[in-house]
């Protein structure tokens, strides 16, 4: 009997032995990114719910510094799985030089097309391979005021750049202040400007010159390049124009920048930023209800042939191919997943998420505008080589503080791009 039974208890081990071995193993996916706080935790959300149906473990490391952390890590053959990249011109970098996945031989293309619109691929290709994935986004050149504001001045919303030119002057010929600007940022300062130039820039000559712009194939000191600074700096360098005047506009973190425009009384009745501003306006005048007390419209056109929006965005890349690496992928490209962030105020570019999932009306609002967008061009100082981009952003503060020198800072750039190009 005592035979039988260690006969027995073998044959239960071997089986088990077996079972265990004929099971997945679970597969870990290892992603770089440069969330924190709020965005870290909306993300860790989106992994939990992953993780439950899938044998996947997903592990997220944040860094500021995402450039030069993961160059040095792609470098040394120790890619993430995954990064999470706020700068399109890194997965054109990488791409061109193979370091990543075409990303065909990771998601599943036939779902992406049919959530994704034509320009979302185009946007993420390079060379005629598709490498990035957007998801999460902003749209930018929208500017915020005050109905009630805007009434007591007797203005109302333009419809051209013209007649946005005619309220601000109007505004200043009462006395007042039409424009609250700030582009203080640490050590990113500066990029609060480049917003307004680039959206000055796409709406005055299309984006096709745009794109010849940010490839560095249109000289900084081109007709083109330089009135869209100086578009920009009728307003942003005119002491008359902003709040503060021109050092104020240096010195405003752009996360403090509309306060004045939503002060009581208000010190200034416009600013121009990105859909996420809207977030922190609720936060700053909890009190302020859309559309009654705080709207926003788009910055109006230049030449009316051009209506581009502007976004920012994250964009995902894949350097590994595991099963775990097209699982999360094939997810993260789900309207179930981007419903996380659409809860945030995030506009995701799924369209087949429901309007519903955003939870305020400014917030849906600003998804209308993205999903029926005819043309959308990603940020362009995002979209250039890191040294062009961060001598962008200072000499946007050397422009606003001394704008008599502007030759000479374009001048500047123009050096910048034939060094990086040439």
């Amino acid at each position: 009997m005592k035979k039988r039974r260690v006969f027995i208890m073998c044959i239960v081990c071997a089986a088990l032995f077996f079972l265990a071995a004929c099971q997945p193993k679970e597969s870990n996916v290892t992603v770089l990114g440069v969330w924190g706080g709020s965005e870290l935790e909306v993300f860790n959300k989106i992994i939990d719910n992953f993780e439950r149906s899938n044998n996947v473990k997903v592990e997220f490391e944040s860094t500021r510094d995402i450039n030069a952390i993961l160059t040095s890590r792609v470098e040394a053959g120790n890619p993430p799985d995954i990064a999470i990249l706020p700068q399109l011109s890194l997965v054109v970098d990488l791409a061109k030089e193979g370091k990543l996945l075409a990303l065909n031989t990771i998601v599943d293309m036939k779902k992406i097309r049919e959530g994704y619109s034509q320009t979302w691929l185009d946007l993420g290709s390079v060379d005629g391979k598709f490498y990035g994935l957007f998801f999460k986004t902003a749209v930018k050149g929208l500017v915020y005021y005050s109905p009630e504001a805007f009434a007591d001045a007797g203005v109302s919303v333009p419809e051209s750049w013209d007649q946005l030119l005619a309220i601000s002057n109007d505004i200043v010929d009462q006395g007042k202040t039409p424009w609250a600007v700030g582009i203080e940022s640490g050590d990113a300062s500066g990029w609060p400007a480049t917003d307004w130039i680039e959206n000055i820039f796409v709406r005055s000559f299309g984006p096709e010159s745009y794109r010849d712009w940010y490839e560095g194939k249109l000289a900084w000191t081109s007709e083109q390049v330089t009135l869209a600074w100086k578009r920009f700096g009728a307003i942003a360098a005119d002491n008359k124009m902003v709040y503060g005047g021109r050092d104020g506009v240096i010195s405003t973190s752009f996360q403090d920048a509309a306060n004045p425009v939503f002060s009581s009384p208000p010190k200034a009745y416009m600013i121009q930023q990105a859909s996420f501003m809207a977030g922190m306006i609720r936060d700053n005048f909890p009190d302020l209800s859309y559309p009654a007390n705080f709207n926003f419209f788009v910055l109006p056109p230049i030449n009316p042939s051009y209506s581009a929006v502007e976004i920012g965005g994250d964009v995902l890349v894949a350097f590994n191919d595991t099963p775990g690496v097209k699982a999360f992928m094939n997810y993260l490209a789900t309207a179930e997943a981007q419903a996380y962030f659409a809860q945030t105020g995030a506009t995701m570019p799924n369209k087949n998420l429901s309007i519903d999932a955003y939870e305020t009306d400014i917030d849906k609002e600003f998804a209308r505008i993205l999903n029926d967008a005819d043309t959308v061009v990603f940020d362009a100082s995002d979209m250039m080589p890191s040294e062009i981009n961060s001598a962008f952003w200072s000499a946007t503060i050397d422009y606003v503080r001394n704008p008599e020198r502007l030759d000479e800072i374009l001048a500047g750039l123009e050096n910048v791009r034939k060094d990086v190009y040439e």
